[in-house]
């Protein structure tokens, strides 16, 4: 594995993480907005059927707890999906120049 390489999966992992950081923070906003607008006592915001944070009516205030093993998860499965998305480009594109 030459430096160009490595530098090139390390921005992916980077990237990836990146990636997840704001898909949760939109689906934790909106599962906010939902549950205020709903009125719910409890809400589990969820990703493919994967809960990510938690938010409950206490005391009047809606107050939110973030699972962070799955989020951590998450995080990895997005730098995993960047990795070979774009590894597998660049390997076809190496491969049509010869």
């Amino acid at each position: 594995m030459d430096k160009k390489q490595m530098i090139r999966i390390v921005m992916e992992i980077a990237g990836g993480i990146v990636f997840s950081v704001i898909l949760c923070g939109v689906l934790i906003f909106i599962g906010y907005y939902h549950a205020n607008s709903a009125q719910l006592a409890e809400y589990t915001v969820e990703i493919f059927n994967f809960p990510i944070y938690e938010i409950a009516l206490q005391n009047g205030e809606m107050v939110g707890t973030a699972l962070n093993q799955n989020m951590s998860v998450l995080g990895i499965i997005c730098s995993i999906i960047a990795i070979l998305a774009v590894e597998v480009r660049c390997y076809i594109k190496k491969n049509k120049k010869h």
